[in-house]
């Protein structure tokens, strides 16, 4: 059967009762103990004040820079949406690094005028001793090797810190010097020297755009002279020239072409419908009523004749009858200019016709000529498309000239300093600070009080819980009697008697001279003693032989039976353990009144010698003292194991004959001589292992 030892099982889990802390005995501890907190304190205190006071102080002055993208003063520059004025955390991270940059820094260096100052060149003040010898040595550089401004460097970096608030686009610089007008007028210097960079930086690119975007303007120039040259050519050597409303000669004439057609069309069309009009006014005798004919001189001559005549005519007929001369030939004189007016319109009505001829011959002869251009125009097509492809890479090489141009203009005038400002503005600017940065006295103070007082008292802890570790194994004093076991003792309660390490054991009880027969078998090394009683009670005599030896080292009470008093006898015990129904954890138990150990006997049988040897192995390898308590009615397996690993043994028996019988027995099974205690015979209470 494997037995785990209580060490291994306190390993695999904390659970077991030795590791509860005894809480009051750490106060007594601390009580105890408290003139070395109270003087911990008082010295940190004291030391603190001291350094405070003596220490150089040092201020920390801050400059706050915002950064945004800034526009250019010039038209059509400003920055448009909101993405274009974002920066991100990547972008503020590199215009940190633009600030630490050595760049930045030896402008700054030489602007602040820290050469030659004590607190950042090392060179002002002379090289020190300590200095000296760490450059012989190789620890540390040469400073009169180095140029001014790597001197300062270390020191420089040092003071200066940058960051930048999470969430924001704010640069926060921050510079600390034991002068306060040194440290605000560093952080301002410093913002001032980065604003300077970023404005450098975008004059360089605008200068170098300008220089970029002259030649491109230069050869866009060139190409487009060429262009415009291979358009002119083309447009001569096909007789595409451009005439009025930047249309081609060809397809100005065929729309004039188109014009006049449609106006001989419109012509004829008019003369033909004034003609048939005349001719069906003449056939239903309505001459006068044609505009045409009534709006001629002639007809209108003959209308008024006419009119004249018919008065006559009217006139005569009141005295003279039809037959007469004079009607007769006033009547042909109506006759005949009537007929002049029948002619007249008939002339007008064949003038007309003749209009409307002429304008249908000129009709032919436009839509003869209007076919022929149509022929022409369209054996020009191939030669307008090469030639609207020619202008289309002019107009484009128009373009591209033109907005290079414009380009090359603003990235001249972003090249004078007043036009380029930097992306970022100065938003807190720093004055010289009049409360020192460190030291923080108060803070300081506190601090290493607490630090005193958590350090003693961690200190007095430890030393307390120490007590409950492993002892030392050269464990020679006498053991002294508790004052909590006088009422277990089967004896009357021993007397207080002061004794150094020789006293001899008789002076002390039975319990406490068994525990120094213990300690005096260790030597040094885990010991067993076994306490076996007569009959099946000892009266308290192994618990309190056990509780005394657990003053002196890590201690543990096993009950073989129900012999030796228990307190916190319940639950399982050693049979359980031996048999593999329990662990360490589950058995052991503390005493509540002192730093033992108990491992009660369990109920039935406990396994045999092999297992109960394999247990006591594992005790021994975590206990300084294991006490085994035994009755008479020992077995005599269990004894053969016991006298293997027994430094000590005693016997509690109510007479001398009992206890000399029993010791007699056990000394037969290779047990040590056991001491006799019990009874009144001071003889053999005096007899030794």
């Amino acid at each position: 059967m494997r037995v785990e030892s209580p060490a291994q099982s306190r390993a695999a889990g904390r659970s077991a009762p030795e590791a509860e802390i005894d809480l009051g005995g750490i106060g007594h501890a601390l009580w105890t103990h408290r003139k070395w907190v109270i003087g911990a304190a008082v010295l940190a205190i004291a030391g603190s004040t001291v350094f405070v006071n003596v220490v150089k102080p040092r201020y920390t002055a801050e400059t706050r820079v915002l950064l945004e993208l800034q526009s250019s003063f010039m038209p059509g520059e400003d920055v448009k949406g909101d993405a274009a004025g974002t920066l991100d955390a990547e972008a503020v991270g590199s215009q940190i690094q633009l600030v630490t940059s050595r760049d930045v820094a030896r402008r700054a260096i030489k602007q602040i005028g820290l050469l030659g100052n004590s607190e950042f060149d090392p060179m002002s003040g002379g090289l020190g001793s300590l200095s000296r010898i760490l450059v012989l040595l190789g620890l540390k550089r040469d400073p009169s090797q180095m140029s001014p401004e790597d001197r300062v460097f270390e020191t420089y970096y040092d003071k200066l810190q940058v960051f930048s608030p999470t969430k924001t686009r704010v640069l926060n610089i921050e510079f600390s010097s034991r002068d306060p007008d040194l440290a605000a007028k560093a952080a301002n210097t410093i913002a001032g020297i980065y604003l300077d960079f970023q404005q450098d930086a975008k004059r360089a690119n605008a200068r170098s755009a300008a220089a970029s975007l002259g030649l491109i303007v230069a050869d866009l120039k060139g190409r487009v002279a060429m262009a415009e040259s291979k358009v002119e050519d083309f447009r001569t050597q096909t007789g595409l020239l451009v005439g009025t409303n930047n249309t081609t000669i060809t397809a100005q004439q065929l729309g004039e072409v188109n014009t006049e057609l449609a106006r001989a069309r419109t012509s004829q069309a008019d003369a033909q419908a004034k003609a048939k009009l005349i001719r069906d006014m003449l056939r239903q005798g309505r001459v006068g009523e044609i505009p045409d004919v009534a709006n001629n001189d002639l007809v209108r001559r003959i209308s008024e004749q006419r009119v004249t005549l018919k008065a006559q005519l009217a006139l005569e007929s009141r005295t003279l009858l039809p037959g007469h001369p004079r009607i007769k030939e006033l009547s042909a004189q109506l006759a005949d200019l009537d007929s002049e007016m029948r002619l007249a319109a008939d002339k007008a009505a064949r003038t007309l016709e003749n209009d409307a001829r002429i304008a249908g011959q000129r009709l032919q002869n436009l839509q003869a000529s209007l076919d022929q251009q149509k022929k022409v125009v369209g054996s020009l097509s191939a030669e307008e498309v090469k030639l609207r492809e020619l202008e289309r890479t002019s107009k484009a090489l128009k373009d591209d000239l033109e907005a290079a141009t414009t380009k090359y203009q603003q990235a001249l005038a972003r090249e004078n300093s007043k036009s380029t400002p930097a992306d970022a503005r100065i938003v807190s600017r720093a004055i010289a600070p009049q409360i020192p940065s460190f030291p923080k006295k108060i803070p300081i103070i506190g601090f290493s009080t607490l630090a005193a007082l958590f350090l003693s008292i961690a200190f007095i802890v430890a030393r307390e819980l120490l007590k409950d570790g492993p002892a030392p194994r050269s464990l020679a004093a006498p053991v002294a009697p508790p004052a909590d076991v006088v009422a277990d003792a089967p004896e009357e309660a021993p007397r207080r008697v002061v004794v150094n390490d020789a006293a001899p054991a008789a002076l002390l009880g039975p319990s406490q001279a068994f525990a120094q027969s213990a300690i005096d078998a260790a030597d040094g090394a885990p010991a067993l003693a076994l306490s076996v009683c007569e009959g099946d009670s000892d009266d308290g005599f192994a618990l309190a032989s056990a509780r005394a030896l657990a003053r002196r080292g890590r201690t543990i009470l096993v009950a073989l039976d129900e012999a030796a008093r228990m307190p916190q006898a319940s639950g399982p015990g050693l049979a359980e353990l031996l048999t593999g129904r329990a662990s360490f954890d589950e058995t052991i138990h503390r005493d509540q009144i002192s730093r033992l150990h108990i491992l009660a006997a369990g109920v039935g049988a406990h396994g045999g010698a092999d297992a109960l040897l394999s247990a006591l192995d594992a005790l021994l390898e975590a206990y300084d003292f294991v006490i085994v308590a035994a009755s008479s009615a020992l077995d005599v397996d269990d004894a053969f194991a016991l006298s293997q690993l027994a430094k000590c043994c005693a016997v509690y028996a109510s007479d001398a004959y009992s206890a000399a019988t029993l010791a007699d027995a056990l000394e037969k099974h290779g047990l040590p001589r056991p001491t006799i205690v019990g009874v009144e015979d001071a003889r053999l209470g005096q007899s030794a292992a």
